[in-house]
């Protein structure tokens, strides 16, 4: 990663972004992007004008980060210290009226947290954890999960407190400064199905059906959790070319099937696998990362489907 200094050398030199927009082929936004993101991804046309222009050297303009350096250099402000745990507390206190234990480790980088005893109707564990890429450094929940204590619910109930979770989760991130929030989703094991499948965006209708008629298992967990952030704008994202082909045609089917309203859960799952296997599309188990942009401005949605390797180093 590279950390420029435009910042600074704007502050030096009293210039402006009009000014150095003006004086150079560079646009407003584009040196407004990099001047507040000081990871921000220039492109080599950029950094060679800029290093023109201030007559610096690429070692004078910035400096080039490990990961491990990275992490270490913007931890103390966004770690999982007392201070931003007092804020994620608040959040969960104000706007859910729960409490939670947490447990920072590997140097407040990540969190293990879960629900205190006396939460009656639900329980829930996670753990999150700061990574970093090109942009900066990404707020990554890599499981959570949330059980059912008592059949004593309604189904919406447990729907929104789910979604009002991960809300506040965005806005701990997005109120600390991370670029990006990305949550992983694990394919599950349908028992009544005896197959392993990717978890979908599933309507409210068969989510209420399974949570109310089922024990909640896994497989309630996952589609619960892809159905809230899908709705909430986030992007799949892999690493995997072969998958990365597939993916649009697996969500063509997906969409397709949860339409069909005439049918029961069980009977779309059958033909979701049915047509899986006409079209000789076969299902990535691997963990699936969905990402969320917390600045826009920063991290264009179309950079975040393009250069997947060059760009996501996971």
């Amino acid at each position: 990663m590279y950390k420029n200094r435009l910042k600074e050398l704007m502050l030096e030199r009293n210039i402006s972004n009009h000014k150095l927009a003006k004086e150079t082929t560079i646009s407003r936004q584009a040196i407004s992007k990099i001047k507040n993101n000081e990871f921000h991804d220039i492109s080599v046309n950029v950094l060679t004008e800029l290093l023109e222009y201030f007559d610096v050297s690429f070692n004078e303009f910035g400096t080039i980060y490990t990961r491990e350096e990275c992490l270490r250099a913007l931890l103390p402000d966004k770690g999982f210290n007392h201070k931003n745990l007092d804020l994620l507390e608040s959040l969960f206190s104000e706007n859910l009226r729960i409490s939670c234990k947490y447990h920072p480790y590997s140097s407040e980088q990540c969190l293990n947290i879960w629900s205190k005893g006396y939460f009656k109707k639900f329980s829930f564990s996670g753990n999150m954890r700061i990574n970093t890429s090109l942009y900066g450094l990404t707020f990554e929940i890599t499981d959570f999960d949330l059980y059912k204590k008592s059949e004593n619910f309604h189904f919406d109930d447990f729907y929104n407190f789910y979604k009002k979770f991960i809300i506040q989760l965005e806005h701990y991130a997005l109120t600390l400064g991370f670029t990006q929030i990305v949550i992983n989703v694990n394919s599950y094991t349908d028992k009544d199905l005896d197959t392993r499948l990717e978890p979908r965006k599933v309507n409210s209708k068969d989510l209420n059906f399974l949570t109310n008629n089922y024990k909640y298992s896994n497989r309630e967990n996952e589609l619960i959790k892809t159905s809230i952030i899908k709705k909430r704008g986030y992007i799949e994202h892999s690493d995997n070319d072969s998958y990365q082909k597939i993916k649009s045609e697996k969500e063509r089917i997906n969409n397709y099937v949860d339409c069909l309203n005439h049918l029961t859960f069980f009977e779309k799952e059958q033909k979701r696998i049915s047509m899986f296997s006409e079209g000789n599309i076969y299902s990535d188990h691997d963990t699936k990362k969905f990402i969320k942009p917390l600045n826009s401005e920063f991290i264009p949605k179309e950079k975040l489907e393009k250069d997947v390797k060059r760009r996501w180093g996971w």
